[in-house]
């Protein structure tokens, strides 16, 4: 009698252990194609997760300002990623000593907090962007061909 009380207790946990494991993904936030605008515009203000192709990231003229475009972004006014000179030791260490040249051409995961773009390329106002301060912020999801 205790051997099966003791095995409908392990089948009733593994059951409770599997519902929970199909309710993890639903807690996730979906991840936004950088082209998505009008998805991007809708969580602004909010932590999201973005995956795109890197058209090019630069740092600027002043050599301040890391600015990433993604191919599918440009045409249709997406996402916009930029990361400051005080982190930029940490993100190319991370990225094999070079980070930009490593996410050009790459397909990424970029998370963070989704804002408007408030630099100076008058162009690129009000697009939504996401500053990189941390390098477990960009995920390679297939390295540039």
């Amino acid at each position: 009698m205790l051997y099966r009380f003791g095995s409908v207790v392990v089948l009733l946990l593994c059951c409770v252990a599997f519902v929970r494991a199909e309710d993890t993904p639903a807690t996730q936030p979906a991840v936004i194609q950088a082209s998505d605008t009008a998805g991007l515009n809708a969580k602004k203000g909010e932590t999201v997760t973005v995956e795109g192709v890197v058209e090019s990231a630069r740092w600027s003229s002043s050599g301040k300002v890391l600015n990433v475009v993604f191919k599918e972004s440009e045409k249709d006014k997406g996402l916009l990623c930029a990361a400051f000179d005080k982190n930029k030791e940490k993100l190319d260490a991370a990225f094999g000593g070079d980070a930009p040249a490593q996410w050009t051409g790459a397909k990424v995961r970029v998370t963070g907090k989704l804002e408007n773009y408030g630099g100076k390329i008058e162009a690129w106002k009000d697009r939504p962007q996401i500053v990189i301060q941390y390098p477990e912020q960009v995920v390679i999801i297939e390295p540039k061909k």
